[in-house]
């Protein structure tokens, strides 16, 4: 370590990211994650799938950026039985002078301007209902539609975290069950496709125009990031 006017300056190699942010916070957030932090869950056609719980994320963000990050909404609507939330998440890296000696005896000093760095992600969640009559509702009402919102805001949270590296080990290994949207999304997608003037193969068509793949390769929350331009669509179309 070398003190240059009073400021703490790291002698380090690595690719331009870890100098940029420190290595140490590069290591950090690409780090294997801890098997206590994994947990599993239930998935459509049988099967389980891993997952990292959301509080597990606001810890590991407190710990690389303390509390130098924020979350916020950018839109948020509701489709049918489901909720989709398009959030950003941003960080700040401190301003940090590198210095790196060379065998000759020589020196490179390359100063770095503190930045903010922003991810976007979209997140979903099904809207939960009753499955039975409870107290004074019936089953099919609606329990709580903020929770709903909550849980996509967290959704997209956890997919912009992910872009950073941060669990992707977990994240980038999905199983086959997983692999594809649901069908519940599917049907969100043709429906408002239809109502934008298109049927199915032509939505299709439309979907790989947009997102460079086909619609059964894409993800659940690339396919209700386009639900928006569909509404939009559907208004101008009227």
């Amino acid at each position: 370590m070398v003190t240059k006017k009073n400021q703490e300056v790291q002698i380090i190699d690595g690719s331009f990211l870890a100098r940029h942010v420190g290595k140490e916070l590069v290591d950090f957030l690409t780090s294997d994650t801890p098997k206590e932090f994994i947990e599993s869950r239930p998935i459509r056609g049988g099967g389980t799938a891993r997952y990292v719980p959301g509080w597990r994320f606001t810890e590991r963000l407190n710990q690389a950026f303390g509390f130098l990050w924020s979350t916020r909404v950018i839109n948020a609507f509701r489709d049918g039985d489901h909720v989709v939330v398009q959030g950003e998440l941003s960080f700040k890296i401190p301003g940090r002078t590198i210095i790196k000696e060379f065998p000759d005896g020589t020196k490179e000093t390359t100063i770095f301007e503190g930045l903010e760095i922003t991810k976007a992600q979209f997140g979903g969640a099904e809207v939960k209902k009753y499955a039975k009559p409870t107290g004074k509702y019936k089953a099919g009402d609606e329990m709580d539609i903020g929770n709903d919102y909550k849980a996509a805001a967290t959704d997209s949270k956890k997919r912009c975290a992910v872009e950073t590296g941060m669990f992707l080990d977990v994240y980038s290994s999905r199983s086959t069950e997983e692999e594809g949207p649901g069908a519940a999304q599917l049907e969100v997608l043709y429906m408002r496709g239809k109502k934008a003037g298109m049927d199915e193969v032509q939505t299709d068509v439309w979907v790989e125009g947009q997102l460079g793949k086909k619609t059964l390769d894409c993800e659940d929350a690339e396919l209700m990031g386009l639900i928006p331009t569909l509404i939009r669509m559907a208004g101008e179309k009227k």
